[in-house]
């Protein structure tokens, strides 16, 4: 576990507040993952990130819970989401070093028995206190949901999780699905990623990697991996051809042979 530094000279600028929308929750059980102790059910809530003026993205959490307990990643912070949070124990995730808006009001409604986030999370967000490092840290919620830390990218730190019994990943960052951009200068903004209305891969993924070896053995990680279903935080989720889909996506960039 890493703790913070006392000072807080690295915060990163506050990012603009999110406007909310009708949530998009979506409930999915299945039958117990090999292994798991527990049945599980994962939904999903909606709200709105305003990145820059005239420029908004869906935003979406992933709520994993079973009888015992509750894994919160990339909270929303809308009361449909707070509200499907139960008595049991609850542990909050940053995704990446870009998904963290919401977790100081995640912290203060939740009192999180736990923070998990990537390498770099407590450095950037000293005020957020104690933070488990995935790939650091011995993961202890295995048996409900798996993990991959995509290394090779420092500057993201992308963890990419794995829900056996939807046999549905998550991402917060790898890929883009906005079928239905909010405004001109938001469309213009996926064109300039290279996402406008499809499932992609941002192109600035080029740049981002710098250690092709490790991205890719992070990559073959997440695609032994027995899924169907891609989730993501920004845009609607592949219910078809996932694993191909996935691949096709990074192929695309020259990330994959």
């Amino acid at each position: 576990m890493t703790t913070p530094p006392t000072t807080s000279s690295d915060r990163s600028p506050a990012r603009a507040a999110d406007a909310p929308r009708a949530a998009l929750a979506h409930s999915s059980s299945g039958p117990r993952a090999a292994g798991s102790r527990h049945d599980s059910q994962v939904r999903y809530f909606g709200s709105n990130l305003k990145i820059l003026p005239g420029v908004t993205l869906p935003l979406q959490s992933m709520l994993v819970t079973d009888t015992e307990r509750a894994l919160l990643i990339s909270p929303v912070g809308t009361p449909e989401e707070a509200a499907h949070i139960a008595a049991a124990p609850v542990t909050l995730i940053a995704p990446s070093l870009l998904h963290h808006l919401h977790l100081p009001a995640a912290i203060e409604r939740f009192r999180p028995v736990a923070l998990w986030g990537p390498p770099g999370l407590a450095h950037k967000r000293p005020e957020l206190g104690p933070v488990h490092v995935f790939g650091v840290d011995a993961w202890p919620h295995r048996d409900l949901l798996e993990v991959a830390v995509i290394e090779g990218a420092p500057v993201r730190n992308e963890v990419v999780f794995f829900h056996p019994a939807s046999r549905t990943i998550y991402t917060a960052d790898l890929f883009f699905n906005v079928r239905e951009p909010e405004g001109a200068l938001t469309s213009l903004a996926m064109r300039l990623l290279g996402v406008h209305r499809r499932f992609a891969a941002a192109k600035q993924w080029r740049r981002w990697v710098t250690d092709r070896a490790a991205f890719t053995r992070s990559i073959e990680e997440v695609l032994a991996w027995d899924f169907e279903r891609i989730a993501m935080a920004h845009g609607d989720p592949i219910e078809d051809r996932a694993h191909d889909r996935f691949e096709i996506a990074l192929r695309e960039l020259g990330l994959l042979e």
